[in-house]
């Protein structure tokens, strides 16, 4: 996917929760595209991390959000916590209140930095349980009380965008909603990560018995994090003011072909036992992709079993394992 190079040379592009995994594909990309680029996180910069100019502090301070925004050209939201199934429901107060306050804070700096282009990564948690989550059916119910708290607290931050278009006239907002994504930089740590790095960490550090959550049923909907800034980069050069748009490939996979990938990529096979006493989420989450495709011609190139493969061999090559 080529891309529009005059909306990013020699400007300044701000990037928050830059050091996530979003970030760490996304900055060294807006680099190689001539920006400069200002980079924001609760935690320093990394020794390799090509930005122009890091920020380390944290953006529940409204004034640091002020300070992150002066003089921006251009935004990437990516900032937020985040966490297992597991991390939403024991922490859900950071989950909401954080969240939204986060984003909030945000929203408000590039207001009246007037920054010129946004992109705020929202996420399919806001959709209620359906089979095919359609961008205008997500206020149609309740999203899925396993995500309640994250997905309330990206609702209010999309009803604020559409308030903004209101009261303000803004129209220099996409909304991305990206399926669960991964890749390199991701988080490993199995006490916190989601469930394709959690199952690798787990897999190559030896773990056997292999006891997996759910009975491996559950089908969900995933993207490699290279394709998932593909679609970044095209809302912020195609989407802006065009409303909620599905970062996804519009194909389902169940947790035991998750499974099946990691275990096959590494080498390894421990005894698998899965655990349907434990919560699993939803049955079934799979992005409708039509808008992603007409509006920012975006399609991603890396299928789930390339994805595994190519994380697994970034994970051992970074001595990780």
């Amino acid at each position: 996917m080529s891309n529009d190079a005059s909306l990013y040379a020699g400007k300044t592009i701000l990037v928050t929760g830059a050091t996530g995994l979003y970030g760490r594909t996304l900055v060294p990309r807006l680099t190689a595209l001539g920006a400069r680029v200002r980079t924001v996180s609760t935690r320093p910069a990394p020794r390799d991390f090509p930005a122009t100019e890091h920020l380390a502090g944290d953006l529940t301070d409204r004034h640091f959000a002020d300070r992150a925004a002066a003089g921006a050209d251009g935004m990437f939201h990516l900032a937020g916590r985040r966490g297992s199934i597991a991390i939403q429901i024991a922490r859900a107060a950071t989950m909401l209140g954080e969240n939204t306050l986060i984003c909030m804070n945000m929203l408000e700096a590039a207001r009246r930095a007037k920054i010129a282009r946004v992109v705020y990564a929202s996420t399919v948690s806001v959709y209620p349980p359906m089979e095919l989550y359609r961008e205008d059916l997500t206020w149609s119910a309740n999203p899925h009380p396993a995500n309640e708290y994250v997905a309330w607290a990206k609702r209010i931050v999309e009803k604020l965008i559409e308030a903004y278009g209101i009261e303000y006239g803004m129209a220099n907002i996409a909304v991305v909603r990206p399926v669960n994504t991964f890749g390199p930089h991701d988080d490993f740590d199995p006490k916190t990560a989601l469930v394709v790095p959690a199952l690798i960490a787990r897999v190559l550090s030896g773990e056997n018995p292999l006891t997996v959550w759910g009975d491996g049923t559950a089908v969900r909907d995933f993207l490699y994090v290279e394709d998932a800034v593909d679609g970044l980069l095209a809302a912020y050069e195609r989407g802006l003011g065009a409303g909620p748009v599905n970062l996804g490939s519009g194909r389902g996979y169940t947790v035991r072909e998750v499974v099946a990938s990691v275990l096959a990529h590494s080498g390894l096979s421990p005894d698998v036992r899965w655990d349907a006493s434990k919560p699993a989420g939803e049955a079934r989450k799979v992005a409708d992709t039509t808008r992603a495709r007409e509006i920012l011609g975006f399609s991603p190139r890396v299928g789930l079993d390339e994805g595994i493969r190519r994380t697994i061999a970034w994970y051992r090559a970074a001595g990780k394992a």
